[in-house]
């Protein structure tokens, strides 16, 4: 009996590690769509302001829902293909010339400006500090956002021309 019950412990205990691990395989899995995705508009904010000598504003601002492209009532519930949104939106998306492999999880905003002027707030989904005032050359902001966990909490991603960091906030 004893023995019985030292296997049921092992085995308990096992499957407790493996449910975790999965949960942790998938939650990265769902989070390296945001780096690949920023990492392209990046790409593509850089390409060009190489031939217009300056970043495309492609979203009006990063806190408002109607900023974020594809247009996506439950990002990180729900895969959308990387198109449809306000014509104005989806124009600026196009002619910037970012595409995904397949349908996202998370919706992306970006805005840009010119030197010296102060780059847009990020909102209240995440924290960073010592966000500059101003920035003495054009630049762009990216931010990725997704409720992974289906509970209101946005997972969020954040990039820059200013900054080489990655910023995230609730991306366990």
């Amino acid at each position: 009996m004893a023995e019985l019950m030292a296997v049921v412990a092992i085995v308990s205990i096992l499957a407790v590690l493996a449910t975790y691990s999965v949960r942790k395989y998938i939650a990265t899995s769902k989070t390296s769509e945001a780096f690949e995705m920023i990492t392209n508009i990046k790409a593509a904010q850089e390409s060009y302001k190489d031939e217009t000598f300056a970043y495309l504003p492609v979203s009006p601002d990063l806190t408002s829902d109607t900023s974020f492209y594809p247009s996506n009532p439950n990002p990180g519930q729900k895969k959308m293909n990387f198109s449809g949104a306000p014509p104005a939106l989806q124009t600026n998306w196009q002619r910037l010339g970012v595409n995904s492999a397949g349908p996202v999880l998370f919706v992306y905003a970006c805005t840009a400006g010119a030197a010296g002027t102060p780059p847009s707030p990020v909102g209240s989904d995440i924290t960073i500090g010592n966000w500059p005032s101003t920035v003495g050359n054009p630049w762009y902001v990216v931010k990725a956002k997704a409720d992974l966990s289906g509970q209101g909490v946005y997972t969020v991603f954040l990039g820059t021309s200013f900054s080489g960091d990655m910023f995230s906030a609730n991306a366990n």
